[in-house]
Order: C-alpha cells, then structure tokens, then sequence
C-alpha cells in the first residue's frame, strides 16, 4: 500500500492504493480534509492495472472535486 499526503487549495488530501489479490487490480482511494481536519470527502477511484496509474487517479480526481471540475470525476462526486 503506498500512501501520500499533500495540501492543496487548503485542502489536505490523503491518497492510498490497495491490491486487489482476487481480481489483480489496484485500488486509489482519496480523503478529502478542510482546514478544520473534517474528513469533507472520501472516494475510491475505478480499479486499474497497475498502482501508479491508481494513485494519478486518485490525486487527479481529489483536484477536480475541489476544483469544481465534474468532468474529471469517474463517480459521482458531489463538489464543494
């Protein structure tokens, strides 16, 4: 599992990816926090092959909700 955090827009944002065993597929999960720490969002991405492909997913989709941007989001996210 990797994990990484970052700030953006004063949002923190966690992002982590899973394996998958079952379905040899990769998971990116993204955690959406405002300046207060209250967790605003928490998404997973759709599974992909390999675990940076899940992890530019998720970076890019956390960006897009709190961008506003919907056309970037592969569910659906409501934004902010």
């Amino acid at each position: 599992m990797n994990a990484e955090q970052a700030t953006y827009k004063e949002y923190s944002i966690s992002i982590s990816t899973e394996h998958d065993d079952t379905l040899n597929v990769w998971n990116g999960r993204y955690r959406i926090l405002d300046k207060s720490g209250k967790v605003v969002l928490e998404s997973l991405v759709p599974p992909l092959d390999e675990e940076s492909k899940a992890e530019e997913a998720a970076n890019v989709e956390a960006r897009a909700w709190i961008d506003g941007d919907s056309d970037k989001l592969s569910g659906t996210n409501q934004q902010p």
